[in-house]
C-alpha cells in the first residue's frame, strides 16, 4: 500500500467540494467490467462524477455521460496499483497545474500513457 497515494486520494476526494479543482488520473481502470489496455486519463471534477466511494485497493465513481443529465452515468473502478499519475489543475485565473504523483515505471512501451499538456 502506497500511503503517499492514498493521501492523494483522501485530498482529491476534499477538494471535489470545490468546482475550480479539476484532477486527471491517469491508470488502467475497468471499464463495464472491462480493464483498460493502456493508462488512459479519467477526468474528475465536482460536476463530471456522481458518486465516489473509497475502498482499501481503488476508487470506484459513477461518471455522468451528460451533466444535464445525472442519471445517465457509467461506473468505473480505478485500482491504486494501476495508477500512473495523477495531476492537478485549477480552472481559476492563475490556471495552475501540478503533479501530485508519478510511477514513471508504470508508462513502458504498449501503453497508451499520453501527458497531459
Amino acid at each position: 500500500m502506497n500511503l503517499y497515494l492514498h493521501t492523494i486520494i483522501y485530498q482529491i476526494i476534499a477538494d471535489l467540494e470545490n468546482v475550480s479543482n479539476h484532477y486527471i488520473i491517469y491508470a488502467r481502470y475497468l471499464f463495464y467490467g472491462q480493464q483498460m489496455f493502456g493508462y488512459e486519463p479519467v477526468y474528475l471534477n465536482r460536476n463530471s462524477i456522481k458518486d465516489l466511494s473509497l475502498y482499501g485497493d481503488n476508487l470506484r465513481c459513477r461518471m455522468m455521460l451528460d451533466w444535464g443529465n445525472s442519471d445517465d452515468s457509467f461506473s468505473i473502478v480505478i485500482p491504486f496499483e494501476s495508477i500512473s499519475e495523477i495531476k492537478k489543475f485549477d480552472s481559476d485565473a492563475a490556471g495552475s497545474r501540478q503533479i501530485l504523483f508519478l510511477d514513471g515505471s508504470k508508462q513502458g512501451a504498449g501503453s497508451y500513457y499520453i501527458p497531459f499538456q
